[in-house]
């Protein structure tokens, strides 16, 4: 697999789970034993990620991922995107607000046998707390 085609694996995949939820997709490009992990959270199993995909697109519906900058090197493929979406569900805890937010991360997608084999993210989840109004910045 040529480092362009791993870039275009994760630009669908960001496309097709990320920005629409379809968990088909998820399984087709992800390997058996796929691991997602966001910040020093525990790693997430395949399921776990489909429960927590599902769960963001309640708490907002118009999700959208858009990549920032890409670079792939060997089996690994790094993203920087801008995330744009509206607060209508509840995010964990916290109630719908109807604020609309936008928010940036970094993600490394780990690439085995054309398949995306695990997934690190990091995000400012201050920032998305403080303008939902669910964290003070005083």
């Amino acid at each position: 697999m040529t480092l362009e085609s791993k870039k275009n694996l994760v630009r669908e995949y960001l496309e097709k789970v990320w920005n629409k939820a379809d968990m088909v997709t998820l399984e087709r490009m992800t390997t058996p034993t796929f691991t997602y992990t966001i910040g020093g959270q525990a790693p997430r199993n395949i399921e776990e990620m489909k429960q927590f995909v599902l769960a963001q697109h309640v708490a907002f519906p118009d999700w959208h991922i858009e990549i920032v900058d890409m670079i792939a090197e060997d089996n690994k493929v790094a993203i920087r995107w801008q995330g744009y979406a509206t607060h209508k569900g509840f995010l964990q805890n916290i109630p719908p607000s109807g604020k609309k937010a936008a928010v940036c991360g970094i993600n490394i997608y780990h690439i085995v046998d054309d398949k995306i084999a695990s997934e690190w993210e990091q995000f400012d989840m201050i920032g998305l707390l403080q303008q939902l109004g669910a964290l003070s910045t005083k």
